[in-house]
C-alpha cells in the first residue's frame, strides 16, 4: 500500500521517480500535534509518524488561512504527511540547496497548501484509490532450479582445475624457453670471453 501511496502522490506532486528515497512510515506514543514528518535530504529519507492515540478528525491548519484543514481518519492524515515530506523532497530535487530559489519551494505555507492539495485529490477519488492500493500484489513464483548431482559438480570442478592447470603449463612452457634461451646466450659470451 505504502509504495503504491507514494507513487501516486509523487504523480501528483511532480517528484520525479529517478531520486531514490528510504521512507519509514509508523506509530509512535507521543507525536507532536499527533503527527510528525522529516525529510532528510543528506540521507534522502523520509519519517512519518501518526500518534498512536489520536483522535478524528484532527485540526492540521497551522494558522487563520489554514482554519478548515483536517484530517478525518489515519489515512487522510497518512496521505497529508507523505505528501508533505515528499514536497519538501521535490523542492531540494529542484533547487540547489541554500538557494533562494530553494527557500522559497522549501517555505512551510508552500509547502502546506500542496499537502492540502493532494489530500483534496486523495478525497475525490479515495474508494478508487484505496481499492487500487489495497490489491496484494501478485505473487511470481520462480521455476524451481534443477540442482546438478554430485557427480556433476565435481565433474565441473574437474574441467575447471584441468583449464587451470593447462594454463600454467602453457605459462611454464614459455618461461622455460626463454630462460633456455637465456643460458644459452651467457654460456655463448662466457666461451667467446674466455676464448
Amino acid at each position: 500500500m505504502v509504495r503504491r501511496a507514494v507513487a501516486w502522490i509523487a504523480g501528483e506532486i511532480g517528484l520525479r521517480r529517478r531520486q531514490r528515497l528510504t521512507i519509514t512510515i509508523g506509530y509512535r506514543q507521543r507525536a507532536k500535534d499527533g503527527w510528525q514528518g522529516w525529510y532528510r535530504h543528506g540521507s534522502r529519507s523520509v519519517e512519518v509518524w501518526i500518534g498512536r492515540n489520536q483522535t478524528f478528525p484532527v485540526r492540521i491548519g497551522r494558522n487563520r488561512q489554514e482554519a478548515g484543514r483536517t484530517a478525518d481518519d489515519v489515512i487522510e492524515l497518512f496521505v497529508r504527511v507523505l505528501a508533505h515530506e515528499l514536497e519538501h523532497a521535490r523542492a531540494y530535487q529542484t533547487a540547489s540547496r541554500g538557494s533562494t530559489t530553494g527557500r522559497r519551494l522549501n517555505s512551510e505555507p508552500r509547502v502546506r497548501s500542496i499537502d492540502y492539495r493532494v489530500l483534496l485529490a486523495f478525497r475525490q477519488r479515495r474508494d478508487e484509490l484505496l481499492a487500487e492500493w489495497m490489491v496484494a500484489p501478485a505473487v511470481t513464483t520462480r521455476p524451481a532450479r534443477l540442482q546438478p548431482t554430485a557427480g556433476e559438480r565435481r565433474a565441473h570442478r574437474a574441467g575447471e582445475l584441468l583449464a587451470a592447470w593447462e594454463r600454467r603449463l602453457r605459462l611454464a612452457k614459455t618461461k622455460v624457453a626463454k630462460y633456455r634461451r637465456r643460458v644459452a646466450y651467457y654460456a655463448r659470451a662466457a666461451t667467446a670471453s674466455a676464448g
